[in-house]
């Protein structure tokens, strides 16, 4: 009898072993791991994740994982950060990104690389001049043509390029935060630099708080600056979040709402601080200064409270709207709070039977006010506190438009009454109020009565004759929040409509703002994924993941190669569609096909990675499987699979060891928490794929989502949080 007989039956009667158990065991500690091979497109993809949608590099979770990827070797980790955030910014250059995820890569280029260097790798590499050393081979590394040195900027041959100045900002940059010399950079760039360090020196965060506290009109100046590509943009950031927060602990409503409105006019800057800090931070205490809304002793007028409230609110709206956050993102503690009642139910109307007697005498006092005696009141504003008004306005819309349809209210009577809505003070309150008129449209059809009515009040608030420049200002704020989902609603009704001459004036007006489609894929570009030969989202996925390994193998030959393209969108896009279990599959096929294997572990290992955050779900499907939770259940089923295929559970072995020891010791494995979390996910079912393709291009378009939720007769939110 052989050695592993006898264990094996010694195990058996024993009661500890069955023969899977055994063949498992001696399987899994059979499969050998080759040295991991921390590939450049790696890094590429790894960065791509994080600032595609929005900044979410958190400095913390990025030291563990690099930490985890190259262990004790520093100049290579910082090397390659370097490199990878050239590469990425080159990528959207080629993809003819627009200028708003350009605009982000480069102040994380610049404002964010040089500081997380600085804060983190700076003292750990020994030698004099080591980063300065680690930069210079990296920018050895970048693509020319994306990033072409300051003469062919001036060549009338050469391609100019619209980043030419990029690797000089990067360079200043690094010499502000003392990681190279200033003398350095002309000799780094091959040409004489055409600027200089800021003349301002470098800044620090607790010097500009006490400047803006004795002069708080200098916060605005330092706004200004956020999107300088000097270096700075960290402190002046610390520096804003600091001071919003100090002023929401001392209750100074009247100078948070000049800062509030400052970030409004500037929501660019808004990309900037979301670098150096997370969504819950930014907006914690403004949730909690809302919900805990005091009126100030000494308070003899009442606008000036609708005026600090509503700026508040708006500025935690754009922010929820510009970062696509849903309510994890978002923190909310209570379900009661006032800023989650009002995402979930402020833009939906109430029935006149659902109205408690204060909300009835509230409605009635609002509706005598703008349409009976022509103006709004101290009394009123007074006897109505600001968060009661922002969740009524969509129910005092829905009567103000039945009763004009009813013919008890004048047509011009409503526009003029409306247009007192367009007061600053009162001007926030149309984010729920456009955002009624969109769920109205969607269910406007050949039959419907109330177009007549619902049309020309649209205008009132959409093209007035004549508004302040502060009333213009917040106007265009609000107007970036809704719309979106208003054109795709007006949309829907000029099919039905198309005659009608009072619909493109509105989505004219509506246009310029629905441009900035940031995280959102572009229904041409998902429509040439979803018809690729050979497969069509997978095969397109396929391709993309086959270009990322190449181009790896061969960098390492011709360094200065351009990287190919690559969006995070196309793999969350084909998980919504396909499911994690499908993309999986390609995915341990890849790993097997190729022949630069332990490659294609590294760059498959961290799109696992990047594509399995919660965060990252879409708020109108179901929460589906991630791709970490497969790996997970094959894992735990490699026994079986190793019976019938040794090569791919050999494969799922090795990637569930990399995506584990990748994704460090802060994580832990999937499944440790709350009786473990694969379980749930396999008793529900859930890792199938929740969506069809007619799903994720209609979420890419948005009209489709809208439309299923009003057709099904769900109840609808204000900003799509449950």
């Amino acid at each position: 009898m052989d050695s592993q007989t006898a264990i094996q039956e010694w195990g058996q009667s024993l009661g500890i072993l069955d023969d899977a158990g055994l063949g498992a065991l001696s399987f899994q500690d059979n499969v050998l791991n080759n040295p991991p091979i921390p590939t450049r497109a790696g890094l590429y993809v790894y960065l791509n994740s994080m600032l595609h949608n929005r900044p979410s590099f958190e400095d913390a979770a990025v030291v563990d994982f690099l930490n985890a990827r190259y262990k004790d070797d520093i100049p290579s980790l910082v090397g390659d950060l370097v490199l990878a955030s050239f590469d990425a910014l080159a990528n959207a250059m080629y993809r003819n990104e627009s200028a708003r995820p350009i605009n982000i890569l480069r102040s994380f280029l610049v404002n964010k690389l040089p500081v997380f260097v600085q804060s983190n790798y700076a003292a750990m590499t020994f030698e004099p001049l080591a980063v300065e050393h680690c930069i210079r081979q990296a920018l050895l590394r970048v693509d020319p043509s994306a990033f072409p040195s300051l003469n062919s900027m001036f060549d009338p041959l050469g391609k100019n390029s619209l980043l030419s100045e990029a690797r000089q900002d990067f360079l200043f940059a690094c010499a502000l935060h003392q990681l190279i010399l200033e003398r350095s950079i002309e000799e780094i760039l091959g040409d004489v630099p055409m600027q200089s360090l800021p003349a301002s020196g470098k800044y620090h965060k607790d010097e500009l708080v006490r400047q803006c506290t004795a002069n708080p009109a200098k916060i605005e100046e330092y706004i200004g600056e956020l999107e300088n590509m000097e270096g700075n943009a960290g402190e002046i950031a610390g520096a804003i979040i600091e001071i919003l927060h100090t002023l929401c602990a001392n209750n100074d409503t009247m100078t948070l709402k000049n800062v509030c409105n400052a970030l409004c006019r500037k929501s660019t800057t808004l990309d900037v601080i979301m670098l150096f800090t997370r969504p819950d931070t930014l907006l914690q205490p403004l949730y909690n200064i809302l919900d805990n809304w005091q009126d100030h002793e000494d308070q003899n007028e009442y606008q000036p409270v609708y005026d600090e409230f509503g700026s508040i609110l708006l500025f935690i709206v754009i922010v929820q709207h510009r970062f696509k956050l849903q309510r994890d993102d978002l923190d909310i503690e209570s379900s009661h709070s006032f800023v989650c009642k009002y995402l979930r139910d402020g833009s939906a109307s109430k029935s006149m039977d659902d109205l408690t007697e204060h909300e009835n005498q509230l409605l009635g006092a609002w509706i005598k006010g703008l349409f009976v005696t022509e103006g709004i009141s101290d009394e009123l504003v007074s006897m109505c506190k600001p968060k009661e008004f922002h969740l009524l306005v969509a129910t005092l819309f829905d009567q103000s438009v039945k009763a004009c349809q009813a013919n008890v209210l004048a047509m011009d009577t409503l526009r003029g009454g409306f247009e007192y809505l367009l007061e600053p003070f009162l001007l926030p309150s149309l984010i729920a109020g456009l955002t009624w008129f969109t769920h109205c449209l969607w269910e406007i059809n050949d039959e419907s009565k109330n177009i007549d009515a619902v049309l020309p009040a649209l205008q009132a608030l959409l093209k007035p004759p004549s508004m302040s420049h502060d009333s213009s200002t917040i106007h265009s704020a609000v107007l970036s929040v809704v719309a979106k989902p208003l054109a795709d609603s007006l949309n829907h009704v000029q099919k039905q409509y198309a005659s009608r001459p009072d619909i493109n004036p509105l989505l004219g007006v509506l246009n310029p703002y629905t441009q900035d489609r940031q995280g959102t894929t572009a229904l041409t570009e998902l429509s040439s994924w979803s018809t690729t030969p050979g497969g069509g989202l997978l095969a397109a996925l396929r391709h993309s993941i086959q270009s990322l390994i190449l181009w790896s193998a061969t960098s390492a030959s011709s360094n200065t190669m351009s990287p190919p393209s690559y969006t995070h969108r196309q793999l969350l896009d084909t998980l919504r569609v396909l499911g994690a279990q499908a993309v999986l599959h390609l995915f341990v096929d890849e790993v097997n096909e190729t022949t630069n294997s332990d490659m294609a572990l590294d760059v498959i290992a961290i799109m696992i990675l990047t594509s399995s955050h919660p965060s990252l779900q879409s708020p109108s499907i179901k929460r589906q499987m991630t791709l970490r939770e497969a790996l997970q259940s094959e894992f735990l089923n490699v026994d079986d699979l190793a019976r019938t295929d040794t090569a791919r559970a050999s494969t799922i072995v090795r990637l569930h060891r990399r995506v584990e020891a990748l994704a460090g010791p802060k994580a832990g494995p999937v499944g440790d928490d709350d009786g473990g979390l694969m379980t749930g996910v396999m008793q529900s079912g859930e890792g199938m794929p929740a969506a069809n393709i007619d799903d994720v291009l209609g979420e890419a378009e948005d009209q489709i989502a809208n439309a299923q939720s009003f057709l099904s007769g769900e109840n609808a939110t204000l900003l799509g949080l449950a």
